[in-house]
Order: C-alpha cells, then structure tokens, then sequence
C-alpha cells in the first residue's frame, strides 16, 4: 500500500486531479457550444416551430393545438382573458429553469436544453406555450452512454496509475536496496530491466554498492595482513625491551608495546569477522556461566559491575565470539564510568521474543553527534580522543558479532547521565 507522501501518491492524486479538471474543461466547452452556436439545425428547427405556431392559428384553436399535441407528442397551453385550455399530456418532470433561451423575435421565444423544449408565442389577444420532451428512450440512452463513458475515464484511469505504479518501480526497489546497504549488506543488487533513466540509475547504484564493497573488504584484508606481519616485530620489541636496564624506560617500553599488540589483536579479530563468508560455527554456550566469568574478571581488575543473571541461559552460538561481545561490552562500561560511584549494571532475561541482554553505566555518557557513528571501525567520539583511550574497535566487533548470530543492537546514551547498550539475539538460538 503506497505511502500518502508517497511519489507514486502525489503521482495518482496530480493525475487524478488533472483527468478531472481536463473532463470539466472538455465538457463546459461542448456543452456551451452546443447550447449557444446557431447551426443549421437550429435554424431549421426554428421554421419547424413557426410552422407549428401557425397551424394552431390565431387567436390558437384547441382542436388544431389536440391534433399537433398528438402528431408531435407535445403539451399545449393557452391562456387570455376571455380563457384558457390545454391539449395533450404534461409531464411533471419538465423543469423549464435550465434551459437556454436561443431565440427570441417577433413574439416568439424558444428555449432548450438535453431534449426539452419551451416555445411561447404571442397572440392577439394571449399566449400560447407548447412543451416538447424527449422520448423515455432517448433519456434512458443518453444515461448509458454517460456511464459507459464514466466507466472508459475510470478503466483508463486506473491503467494510468498501473503504469505509474511500474514506470516507479525502480524507485521502491531502489529504496529498499539502500536500507539494504545501511545494513552492511553491500552485495544486494537492484534487478531491473530497461533502457531509461531509472534503470541506469539502477544500474549505476550497483555499480558503486560493488565498488563500495570491493573497497571495504580490500581495507579489512590489508587491515588483517598488516596486522598479522606486526605480530612478529612486536615479539621481538617485547624481548628486547626486557634486556633493557632503566626499570622506568623499560615499563614505558613494555606499555607501549602491550598496547599495540591490544590493537593489533583487536584489529585482527575484526578482519576475521569482515572477511570471508565461511559460516558461522555454532556450538552449546552456558551464556548465564559465560556472563558469571566475565563479570568475575572485571571485579578482579576493580570493576563494580552489579550483575542480574538468569540460571540456565544456554545458547546455540559461538562461545569464542559472545564472550568476546561480553568483555567489549563490560569493558567500555567500566572505562568510561571510572569516576562513577554508581557500579555497571548487566542483566540478561530470556523469553519467547529471544535473549536480551543490557549493560547500564551512569558515566560520561556519549554525545548525541556522535552517537549515529559509534559502532564504524576507528570511530570515536572527541571527548574519547582527548583522553586517549580506547581504538574505536569495541562495539564494531559487537555490532559485527550479534549480527552474524541474526540479532540488533543499540545504544542510547546522554552526556553526564550514562549509556546503556542492549543487544537481543533471536528465540531459536535459546535452547530449551
């Protein structure tokens, strides 16, 4: 069902509206012509009915006026002061209000309209009037004609917007190809055939979701070979920087070193999760367990994480992948709600709609400008930066993660009050 703002909408209604406005015009025109032009046939019928008008006589004789009432299928009337008469049927359905007047000389005045007919003579001593209806026939016709006419505007009609609603076609597909491609799925094309400006647009939009994806799996495998080849330096920095005598030079070494193996770990694991279409392996995870160790790990390190934990959450997932989701989870939570006396909250509840789980930290919060980007790789946020912390590749790896397990995410966060991440992951991956 189209959309009221709509382009195929406002497509149908402009139509509509224009058919409309066109099928008034054409018929204002014909009417008027038909009513006001002084053809031939008018002409001719205007010495018919003087024709008429004489052979009733005058002063008008009623037995003349019953004869041509009869002849004519018309009604008669006469009236003066010595007395009136009238000859053959009136109908009640002659409305004389409509008609239009088309001549008027001499005494004589005729007006009509659709069939109906009004024709006032003067006479010498009153007025004769003489009143012509079409036949019941000629109604009931002109009635149908209208109809089929109606029915043909409205058959074309719609066979306009059924070409309307092809000829925009691309235009829907399009639009879902695009929220297609808002969910990282690069590959979907756009099927459409044609030679117009619509389908090379088509055209032209898998072009570049093709060049898009080329370019970002090239990004993630040069990522992934970098990172791989500094593995081994880094090895050799570690050892080296142990032989060194300065205790104070030889810790800065050593943190800097860790540090980047952090990020040369985490920019690996990314690539492995970007790189590929191998399926996912999937085995038996206890994720209440799983959430149990990861809490216990921060608390060894000084995290206060207050944890609300159902027992008996098993998955069918990957154990390697959703505790990596956890720690990245926990640790953003932690980091950036430091210098908050209110602990990071996790709860995990299970139920026919899938597993949801929430991590809740009353910290810094994020800003709002930043929060349509904070799950890009590398992305963080200005106040993160001068701070230091963090590469900006957690919750691109959690978004990543939930959803190869076919789930969503999402983050609503509000500066100086906290964030709270939630992530659902589908019920058939809850095993009973």
């Amino acid at each position: 069902m189209p959309r009221i703002n709509s382009l195929f909408t406002k497509m149908a209604v402009l139509t509509s509206f224009a058919a409309l406005i066109l099928n008034f015009a054409f018929f204002g025109a014909f009417h008027y012509y038909s009513i006001t032009t002084d053809t031939r046939t008018r002409s001719n019928f205007t010495d018919y009915v003087k024709y008429l008008v004489k052979d009733v006589g005058n002063p008008p004789q009623k037995a003349n006026a019953e004869a041509i009432a009869t002849r004519a299928k018309l009604f008669a009337k006469y009236e003066s002061p010595a007395g009136s008469w009238t000859a053959g049927i009136f109908k009640d359905d002659f409305n004389d209000r409509k008609l239009f007047k088309f001549y008027d000389k001499d005494g004589l005045s005729i007006a009509s309209a659709h069939g109906y007919t009004r024709i006032i003579s003067a006479t010498d001593n009153g007025s004769l009037t003489l009143l012509m209806s079409p036949e019941k026939g000629e109604i009931s016709g002109l009635r149908i004609l209208l109809f089929i006419l109606c029915g043909m505007v409205v058959v074309m009609l719609f066979g306009l917007l059924f070409f309307i609603g092809k000829m925009l076609s691309p235009v829907r597909k399009m639009f879902a190809a695009i929220e297609e491609v808002k969910k990282g799925n690069y590959g979907h094309k756009i099927l459409h055939k044609g030679k117009d400006e619509l389908a090379q647009l088509c055209c032209m939009f898998n072009e570049l979701t093709a060049d898009i994806e080329r370019a970002i799996r090239s990004r993630e495998q040069l990522l992934a070979d970098v990172s791989h080849e500094l593995r081994t330096p880094l090895t050799s920095m570690r050892v080296a920087a142990d032989m060194v005598e300065d205790n104070e030079l030889k810790q800065s070494l050593i943190e800097d070193i860790m540090s980047m193996e952090t990020l040369t770990g985490k920019v690996l694991e990314s690539a492995r999760l970007g790189i590929g279409d191998k399926a996912l392996e999937m085995d038996s995870v206890d994720f209440s367990a799983l959430a149990e160790r990861c809490v216990r790990r921060f608390a060894s390190m000084g995290g206060k994480i207050q944890a609300n934990i159902g027992d008996g959450i098993k998955l069918c997932a990957n154990s390697l992948m959703m505790e990596s989701l956890l720690n990245n989870l926990l640790e953003n939570a932690v980091k950036y709600s430091v210098n908050s006396h209110e602990p990071v909250l996790l709860q995990l509840s299970a139920d026919a709609d899938g597993l949801t789980v929430s991590v809740r930290d009353k910290g810094q919060g994020i800003p709002a400008k930043d929060l349509p980007f904070i799950f890009e790789p590398f992305y963080r946020s200005d106040s993160a930066r001068t701070r230091n912390t963090g590469y900006g590749l957690g919750l691109s790896l959690c978004k990543k993660i939930v959803e190869m397990h076919g789930g969503t995410i999402t983050v609503k966060s509000e500066e100086s009050v906290g964030t709270e991440v939630v992530f659902t992951l589908p019920p058939l991956l809850i095993k009973n």
